[in-house]
């Protein structure tokens, strides 16, 4: 994919999330990885490619394709794009194969049974297709992280924006969906995700770019800037991040 960012701001009252943002990436990359301390702007700018958010100022392009602004185009451009959170975000009150075929008939328009099919076929890439009668509370925290995973890739999105996917889980559930979304990486998906897992940006993503501030601090490939960071600001960062 190609992103091309040119003045982007997003602002929260007095604190400026994304201030100024201009970046060039090109049609390379398939897995962009976003990093840098808490606050950075990470999850904002994330927002900002996938059109959850709308900026102040400034434009986004992606393959040619400038991010829209208004709310009835930006519905569109949603639609198109597959989400995951950190905080799962499953209905509490469907059951995990509901939780999958709910958005497919309701946001993409898909007939209830070609959902149904849909979403046991992705569970099953998954590996959770014995769960798929239970309720959020009943799963465990890496389970519904692979539910809402499996959400995010039913109706195959042309982009996969992942923010922080794996903060809120255990280092057991965190290596399996580090291990599932590899293999989305290698399977040819476009991802961007935001993250504070170093080892899994230095192996898996084509490009980083590391934010502090809400600018963009330093940006090139994962072996260029993990190697040789130019900035000192990244180098203090990864000797402390990377130190264990």
């Amino acid at each position: 994919m190609s992103i091309e960012i040119q003045g982007l701001t997003k602002h929260y009252g007095a604190t400026r999330a994304v201030d100024g943002i201009d970046l060039v990436l090109d049609d390379p990359v398939k897995v962009l990885a976003l990093i840098g301390p808490s606050g950075g702007g990470k999850s904002t700018l994330l927002r900002l490619l996938g059109g959850l958010e709308r900026p102040d100022a400034g434009s986004i392009r992606i393959d040619g394709t400038e991010v829209p602004h208004d709310e009835e185009t930006l519905r569109v451009w949603r639609r198109r794009n597959g989400f995951l959170f950190q905080s799962f975000n499953l209905f509490p009150h469907l059951t995990a194969l509901e939780n999958i075929v709910l958005p497919l008939v309701e946001v993409h328009g898909w007939k209830r049974g070609e959902a149904g099919e849909r979403a046991r076929d992705v569970v099953a890439r998954f590996g959770m297709s014995a769960h798929l009668e239970k309720h959020p509370a009943q799963l465990s925290g890496g389970q519904q992280q692979r539910i809402a995973l499996a959400r995010a890739m039913a109706h195959e999105p042309a982009l996969l924006l992942l923010d922080e996917p794996t903060s809120a889980l255990d280092p057991e559930m965190k290596a399996e969906v580090l291990d599932l979304i590899e293999e989305l990486c290698q399977g040819g998906q476009r991802i961007i995700l935001s993250t504070h897992e170093m080892g899994f940006a230095r192996g898996s993503a084509d490009a980083v770019v590391f934010l502090g501030g809400g600018k963009v601090v330093e940006s090139g490939s994962a072996t260029d800037l993990f190697d040789h960071p130019q900035s000192a600001t990244v180098k203090t960062f990864l000797g402390k991040v990377m130190k264990w």
